[in-house]
């Protein structure tokens, strides 16, 4: 099989990609988020934390605990979905160069398109939300797979939303921010799972009983 140039290169991209984030680990900065989580320029610095955070492939909810530590439940939840939407467009938007690719990334495209194709785009998206997937995946496999921009935005804030809530609320009951205290309770991944099964269960039925 040959290997085109912009194959290659968004190989090498990736591998550099994985490799920053395997040395850059939220733990890592621990510290140094608690120096600065009540100073005065901890809003630019979360806009930073923002902006590399799909890059260094950092979960959503550990900016979203952040958020809650320093700006509570009420102004922090908001604050959390823009933020976890804003990002999860970068991801989108390497997907959406996906389309034409071909190799890994090409079948990778071609398993998004299908997927979205028959639980549909906002439902799709909204169900791999809800499920404890990671969120760059999901992002890039729905821009690979075509889902519009509106739907992709109103699907992760819709989908992120129960997430974002319980991250929130977890970074406002510290005393003092901890990375590894940033976990997903038992029954939140459950309701999760639920959540997308259900959603779900329609085009998985049709899918069935069409193979039949």
């Amino acid at each position: 099989m040959r290997i085109s140039r912009r194959d290659a290169g968004l190989g090498v991209l990736v591998l550099a990609i994985l490799a920053v984030a395997a040395t850059i680990r939220p733990a890592t900065v621990g510290p140094a988020l608690r120096e600065c989580v009540t100073g005065p320029w901890f809003p630019l610095v979360l806009l930073g934390l923002y902006g590399v955070r799909p890059f260094l492939g950092w979960p959503i909810v550990v900016l979203s605990a952040l958020v809650g530590f320093r700006y509570g439940v009420i102004v922090g939840v908001p604050v959390a979905l823009v933020g976890a939407a804003a990002t999860s467009l970068v991801p989108y938007a390497a997907g959406r160069l996906a389309n034409d690719a071909s190799g890994l990334v090409g079948r990778f495209s071609d398993g998004s398109h299908r997927y979205f194709r028959r639980a549909g785009g906002l439902r799709g998206l909204i169900a791999a939300r809800l499920a404890p997937l990671p969120a760059e995946p999901v992002s890039a496999a729905a821009g690979a797979g075509g889902v519009a921009t509106p739907s992709f935005v109103f699907g992760t804030v819709v989908g992120e939303l129960p997430w974002t809530v319980a991250a929130v609320s977890v970074g406002h009951s510290m005393t003092v921010f901890a990375v590894a205290d940033v976990r997903s309770a038992w029954w939140l991944v459950l309701l999760g799972l639920v959540g997308a099964a259900a959603l779900l269960f329609g085009p998985l039925y049709r899918l069935l009983r069409g193979r039949r």
